[in-house]
């Protein structure tokens, strides 16, 4: 059992590493003997493209990526491994040459001092140059899309993907064909649907505990005349179960493991961008009206094929892949050197943004989405999330309640924010904040008897990252704080995908105000 913060510990410096008394399964660390310490708070995914939980484990009986039988559980892909030997080859070599060449030279102290400094420094290029080679960078192929179709841009997109990814794995823990009908085309769903049938068979279904996308990379692209691919990678953590009809517990791995999938978008050639929304918008990509599929796919509005790739993309194939551990920094952009540089920035495109009402309302975000986390209702908090953070936590809480859990968080308190990471990107501005806070921190059952952690206050820090559109700017309008639509003034009630429900405007999208993509754990003092 783990409370909000345990679901997080895997999104913490890029591999995982975890400090605290334990041993290390699948990438999460596992107390020993410390049934009081507090581990929990909600979860959400990591995005190093930009933004923003692989295969599942044999037990759960699916197959095609991750209802297929696992990725694994290990950190790096057999290239990492090659890079990280190759560097240590390369200081071993450049080490022995300094050494003979001390020997032969009769080189004096500062000399060789100075070699080794050089060297070092060599040493420390190669080995940034394999970690940055672990971090793909945006395939040319990318640019050949967007050069097409000027409406597509891949921080959007992966958003999206990420979006898809929860509904798809959505509809198969509930063995429901018709709910991944809009997101795969026919020979997916024809694969995945004899899984459920099977799972259905036998009277079972798959939950993933604590899923979470630890991150969401773009590794491969194509565009030519046969059409467009775009292939995603994500890296995953979960605890992998098994439940008949009645809810019982048949299979369990026992513990979060890390895996990753593959999966593959495709869309015809001559496809654009929808500006009417998408299906993950529950809208046709093609005639914008509310999404109602026929079994073959068609809209029943305009009769467009939504599912074969020919008006908007589609997943083709999802595939089990090996844990890569992306970082969570951006694919698409540099961080600004500092802080105090990305403010700068920030105020040249933005003369009214500031940092304190930044944090006024990263303070108000904070507090008000602990409570409907622990509440398991996300309405209260639900404009301060981006629509890909918004599905990860509500998969989370779905598990959670679905097991008649729930956390508790007690006395909590803010006692620190502090800015430590802008990135200025294409589409999107990224602010990330480290929160000190402490709290009472446990989860109870549906007897509400404790059954993880307890109500010793302690502190923990969290870095979160809020993410708005460039070229917005601060316009001192009531909005979401005020719970008003920024957009038509009315009172906040939005769809699950962040849309006012009154005017339509996409209010957590990140073009009216800073709204949270991302959330990353550290550890604290008391666990070491």
């Amino acid at each position: 059992r783990r409370t909000r913060r345990a679901l997080l510990l895997e999104l913490r410096r890029g591999a995982g590493v975890s400090g605290g008394t334990g041993t290390r399964r699948g990438g999460v660390v596992v107390l020993l003997g410390a049934p009081g310490a507090a581990w929990g708070r909600a979860g959400g995914g990591s995005h190093g493209g930009g933004h923003s939980s692989g295969g599942h484990s044999s037990s759960s009986g699916h197959s095609g990526g991750h209802y297929g039988g696992g990725g694994g559980d290990g950190d790096l892909s057999f290239g990492s491994f090659l890079l990280l030997l190759i560097v240590v080859l390369v200081a071993w070599m450049v080490l022995r040459r300094i050494q003979r060449t001390r020997e032969a030279q009769g080189l004096g102290p500062r000399a060789t001092a100075a070699l080794g400094a050089a060297t070092g420094a060599a040493v420390l290029g190669a080995i940034a140059a394999a970690a940055s080679a672990r971090r793909p960078g945006v395939p040319p192929a990318v640019a050949t899309i967007r050069a097409q179709d000027p409406g597509f841009e891949l921080e959007t997109f992966l958003q999206r993907a990420e979006m898809s990814f929860f509904l798809v794995t959505r509809g198969l823990e509930r063995n429901d064909p018709a709910a991944i009908r809009p997101y795969v085309n026919d020979a997916l769903l024809a694969q995945l649907t004899r899984r459920i049938e099977q799972n259905r068979s036998q009277h079972r279904h798959v939950l993933l505990e604590s899923l979470n996308v630890r991150a969401v990379h773009l590794v491969d692209a194509a565009c030519d005349a046969q059409g467009q691919r775009l292939e995603v990678h994500f890296d995953l953590v979960y605890r992998a179960k098994a439940l008949d009809d009645a809810n019982r517990v048949v299979t369990d791995e026992g513990d979060d493991r890390r895996r990753a999938e593959r999966w593959t978008f495709v869309r015809a050639a001559d496809a654009r961008t929808p500006t009417t929304g998408d299906v993950t918008a529950s809208r046709c990509p093609a005639c914008g009206a509310e999404l109602k599929l026929s079994l073959d796919g068609l809209c029943t509005h305009c009769r467009a094929s939504v599912t074969n790739g020919s008006v908007d993309w589609v997943v083709s194939d999802i595939r089990p892949a090996p844990f890569i551990g992306f970082t969570s920094d951006s694919q698409l952009a540099p961080a600004a050197p500092t802080v105090a540089e990305g403010v700068t920035a920030l105020r040249a495109a933005d003369p009214a943004f500031s940092p304190d009402a930044f944090k006024t309302r990263v303070r108000s975000a904070f507090l008000a989405l602990q409570q409907a986390w622990c509440q398991q209702n996300l309405d209260a908090g639900r404009a301060f999330l981006s629509p890909g953070a918004y599905f990860a936590w509500r998969a989370q809480l779905e598990v959670m309640a679905a097991e008649g859990r729930r956390n508790v968080m007690e006395q909590l308190e803010v006692q620190r924010i502090e800015p430590v990471r802008i990135v200025h990107g294409r589409v999107y501005d990224d602010l990330t904040v480290r929160i000190t806070a402490a709290c009472a921190d446990y989860e109870t059952d549906g007897d509400g008897r404790v059954v993880f952690g307890d109500r010793t206050v302690r502190p923990f820090s969290e870095l979160w990252t809020f993410q708005r559109s460039v070229g917005v700017t601060t316009s001192g309008k009531p909005g979401t704080l005020e719970n008003t639509c920024p957009s038509c003034g009315a009172p906040v009630a939005l769809t699950q995908i962040g849309e006012c429900r009154y005017c339509k405007a996409a209010v957590t999208s990140g073009k009216f105000d800073w709204v949270v993509s991302r959330i990353e754990q550290e550890d604290d003092s008391s666990d070491d």
